[in-house]
């Protein structure tokens, strides 16, 4: 029998950061999901890094990774470099892909010539504000390499030049790390994903007593959050999404969020390391097209173990 180690950082609900960490809930579901045709481990990726030599005296077949990390603009990515490193074979996007799709600015960077982006700008001191030119309010305020909404609330929201200032210096101050200020696109939010040997599956749409679906809604208002699959084909939103994996070179899954405007899908960020949790969006765009819980989760598994390494991705293909 094969073995497989859940690798994961869990949510105590201690710090903002562990609101990006996985509940016992979509641990134990995974866990559930693969345990009748594995030996299955669960290893908590401390923040000592620990793990490491448990992984290494494991010595599994695959590790099924769903860290997010501590801190910084690396943090997702440092888990699947690590396990390269110690050559062990991992589920999901690569290290690179993970590096890649949490920076927003580099991202929608990539694509724009491709894809329709909002217009932005990365702010990394106030005095970058003055750089801002050619941009329509209202504009969204956000960290430019986080998730979760985490650090934004409808204050993110602003419709002129003082209130973008006022904003901007308070996620300075607060979070002492670049911001990205973009246009705001009123409409609806869906998501879409990938999943490696399916293709492009979903859309969900994210309905929400709120502008967007912000920190609150993720946290302490999650309860009052519908997300629902849609009805109907979606042949264009699915190129697009096609469109946006080739470019990306994106590996196992991802993630990828839109806004619905005047018939135009705007991308506003890629997620590369998604969230597995049962009434989540990933597991509702599967679900949408006819996958449950389990058949996803050991899709992406079986896909995986047909290699013995991670297959690396170039992050960024150019025609």
């Amino acid at each position: 029998m094969k073995k497989i180690v859940i690798l994961y950082n869990l949510n105590r609900h201690q710090f903002e950061y562990e609101t990006e960490f996985d509940s016992d809930i979509t641990i134990d579901s995974i866990y559930n999901a693969l345990i009748n045709d594995y030996e299955v481990y669960k290893v908590e990726a401390d923040r000592n890094f620990n793990w490491i030599k448990t992984i290494i005296e494991l010595n599994p077949n695959l590790v099924f990774n769903i860290c997010e990390g501590f801190f910084g603009p690396a943090r997702e990515s440092v888990y699947g470099a690590i396990l390269e490193q110690i050559g062990q074979n991992y589920s999901g996007p690569d290290s690179t892909n993970m590096l890649i799709c949490h920076n927003k600015y580099m991202t929608k960077n990539i694509l724009k010539n491709e894809i329709k982006t909002p217009n932005g700008y990365i702010i990394n001191a106030l005095a970058d504000i003055n750089l801002i030119k050619n941009i329509s309010y209202p504009v969204i305020v956000k960290l430019n390499s986080e998730g979760s909404s985490i650090g934004m609330s409808e204050k993110s929201v602003v419709n002129n030049f003082n209130d973008l200032y006022k904003q901007v210096e308070i996620m300075l101050l607060k979070y002492k790390r670049a911001v990205l200020v973009e246009e705001f696109i009123e409409g609806k939010d869906l998501s879409m994903i990938y999943v490696e040997g399916l293709g492009e599956l979903g859309p969900c749409e994210i309905k929400s007593n709120s502008l967007f679906y912000d920190y609150e809604m993720k946290t302490i208002k999650d309860s009052t959050v519908d997300i629902t699959g849609m009805d109907g084909n979606f042949v264009q939103l699915k190129k697009i999404v096609s469109k946006i994996v080739k470019i990306l070179d994106l590996k196992g899954y991802a993630k990828i969020d839109f806004r619905y405007k005047n018939g135009d899908f705007y991308l506003i960020e890629v997620n590369s390391q998604v969230s597995f949790h049962p009434q989540g969006e990933f597991i509702t765009c599967a679900s949408k097209d006819g996958y449950d819980y389990d058949c996803i989760i050991n899709f992406i598994v079986k896909n995986a173990l047909k290699h013995t390494k991670k297959k690396n991705s170039i992050g960024w293909y150019v025609k």
